[in-house]
């Protein structure tokens, strides 16, 4: 069994007081044989030398990312840390993290991490904890997709890294003090932990009834539609990409033998008229255009939270909803949060940032998880 703890500060300036406010909301002779620490925070934390001072702290190892906004039951800021420790008796915890990726090494490098940290222990871990970079060149779905090939499809839930202006700079994963820009972090966890996975997309009412079928790709691009180009075939039923924000525009893509869509960013619209896309794009898949909006948001965010507590686990929940949903709900940014921690806060505990691509397992038509990378989405894990 897993126990949950949670810590919050916004004092960044002075090391020294952020991190007695932390270990004063956490009580470290609490801790049970086997502990390990997650945090989300302002890139100032992972700059400044905080987050190095506070692993000298405490006796286990902690890793993190960058983010937009971070909430737990202590409170909700742009400019905050949230530090959450997970400790246990029977679940046994692993972090590493692997060498700079990059396009032509990403694959290697992260089947090489897999491996050296799995031969520590007898046996593969019961789920994986991810932090991947924010990359311009190197998209998520495909580290994603490296990692749940090497790890034979173990469930893996985590999250691209941040930050505040939802930039490739200053986006940082880290692990035991050491943040890194272009390297993957992750948490093996050893147990019979038995997660459940929360993830809402896009309302129904906000995608549309038109399908079209992938008829070419390449990966993450998606080349043509029922024949046509991607773009002709958008212009076809009436969309219009916007060239420089073409994000705003969700597609949902329904997978060979998935229940439900998931739903995909367009990250770049190219001259021959095909897309880069937040995840794979197979041949065969068939797809529909959404809708992202401020109404559409919140109603997701309610239901994934009262699926969330329809768990009925009340040891800890982590909760990475998707950045663009904090940007869309302009004026009113905090309201997904605010949501969260007034339902939340004397629940359970809980730790919530901002994700720049959502890694959560769906279920399959057989009822086998099946790792995916999302966009847009309410993402939760709860122990």
């Amino acid at each position: 069994m897993i126990q949950m703890m949670t810590a919050y500060t916004t004092e960044v300036d002075e090391i020294e007081d952020g991190i007695a406010e932390l270990l004063t909301q956490i009580d470290l002779n609490k801790l049970k044989k086997n502990s390990v620490g997650l945090i989300t925070c302002h890139f100032d934390f992972a700059q400044t030398g905080f987050l190095a001072e506070l692993q000298k702290r405490v006796s286990f190892d902690v890793i993190g990312m960058t983010t937009l906004a971070s909430a737990n039951n202590h409170g909700v800021s742009m400019y905050a840390l949230s530090f959450s420790v997970l400790t246990s008796d029977d679940i046994v915890f692993d972090t590493a993290m692997s060498e700079p990726l990059g396009p032509d090494n990403y694959d290697e490098k992260i089947r090489a991490l897999y491996d050296e940290v799995s031969v520590k222990t007898n046996g593969d871990p019961s789920m994986i904890i991810s932090f991947f970079p924010y990359l311009e060149k190197l998209s998520g779905a495909l580290m994603h997709n490296s990692l749940d090939k090497a790890c034979k499809g173990i469930p893996v839930w985590g999250s691209l890294a941040t930050n505040i202006d939802v930039s490739f700079e200053r986006c940082h994963a880290f692990r035991n003090g050491v943040g890194v820009e272009d390297a993957l972090v992750v948490l093996l966890m050893y147990g019979e932990v038995n997660p459940e996975f929360v993830v809402i997309s896009i309302p129904e009412q906000n995608i549309s009834d038109t399908r079209g079928m992938i008829t070419e790709s390449d990966g993450c691009i998606v080349k043509k539609i029922n024949g046509m180009t991607a773009i002709d075939y958008l212009s076809s039923i009436g969309v219009k990409l916007i060239d420089k924000a073409p994000t705003v525009t969700p597609l949902m893509v329904y997978y060979e033998g998935s229940e439900k869509p998931v739903a995909l960013g367009i990250y770049t619209i190219f001259d021959d008229g095909s897309l880069l896309c937040g995840g794979e794009m197979p041949i065969g898949a068939t797809l529909a255009v959404g809708e992202i909006n401020s109404k559409g948001i919140m109603e997701t965010a309610n239901k994934g939270v009262a699926k969330l507590l329809e768990t009925g686990k009340k040891s800890g929940a982590l909760i990475l909803p998707c950045v663009t949903r904090y940007v869309m709900l302009t004026p009113d940014q905090n309201s997904e949060m605010q949501l969260i921690i007034n339902t939340m806060k004397d629940t359970m505990p809980f730790m919530m940032g901002y994700s720049g691509g959502e890694v959560c397992p769906v279920r399959d038509d057989t009822g086998i998880p099946q790792n995916r990378f999302h966009n847009y989405t309410f993402s939760a894990c709860i122990f």
